[in-house]
């Protein structure tokens, strides 16, 4: 073998496992933000119930009466809209929309992380409302709900999922404070729109929002921070830009 064949040799192996400690430690990032939504809300969940500093559920309730005196048209179609954007056949559709959008412009782990961020995160909610399993509030429901009420599967699921694509629409805009102000404040408004339309419409009480928000926040930066490892491993992508 030449010297040049040998230096080839040399150059290929590190390009051809470089992959692995990635993929090993984007696993790792994931299962450890599953598992920290659990605890987190596991001590919190215990915490409320054992420090008795304040009446919770007198705060919650006097909140939930608050935000309901608000009954009037427009606001409960609004309230109707966000309760609607943060639902399981939205969510998918919107998944699955912006995915194809990914991938049709060669940002397959883009499109791939908002799969992965929208199914854990469901997942979790799942296991975390069995887990738990808190009954809904004793109020008129102005929408449909079934299940267990804590976390809020609706709030799980913006911070999550919509959290990623604003991460993603971030990742993509030019580096400037105005630009990557808006995609911030987007994210923001919908996902405490969402949030705040679930105790408006009586299904849920306000630690299930705040609940929910922490378990997708978890996720949301477990799958934010293993995207960013996935593209620092091979920067030569084609981007977007808005």
């Amino acid at each position: 073998m030449s010297s040049e064949q040998f230096s080839n040799s040399n150059n290929e192996q590190p390009q051809r496992f470089s992959s692995l400690p990635v993929w090993l430690l984007i696993i790792m990032i994931l299962v450890g933000g599953g598992i920290a939504s659990f605890l987190l809300l596991r001590g919190i969940v215990w915490g409320v119930e054992s420090i008795a500093l304040y009446d919770i559920h007198t705060w919650e309730k006097g909140f939930q009466s608050y935000v309901r005196t608000f009954h009037e048209e427009p606001i409960r179609t609004i309230m109707l809209f966000f309760t609607y954007m943060g639902s399981f056949y939205s969510t998918v559709f919107v998944a699955l929309s912006f995915s194809i959008l990914l991938m049709v412009h060669n940002m397959y782990r883009e499109g791939l992380a908002l799969l992965v961020t929208t199914a854990g995160a469901w997942q979790i909610n799942v296991l975390l409302k069995s887990f738990f399993m808190r009954p809904r509030p004793d109020l008129e429901f102005w929408t449909h709900a079934s299940g267990y009420s804590f976390p809020s599967g609706h709030s799980t699921i913006a911070a999550a999922m919509y959290g990623m694509l604003f991460v993603i629409w971030g990742m993509h805009r030019k580096r400037h404070q105005l630009s990557l102000t808006l995609p911030i404040v987007c994210g923001i408004l919908l996902i405490v729109g969402i949030g705040l339309s679930r105790v408006y419409l009586g299904v849920h009480y306000p630690t299930d929002i705040i609940g929910g928000y922490i378990a997708g926040s978890l996720w949301l930066t477990a799958c934010a921070y293993s995207l960013h490892l996935w593209r620092k491993s091979d920067p030569q992508r084609t981007s977007i830009r808005y």
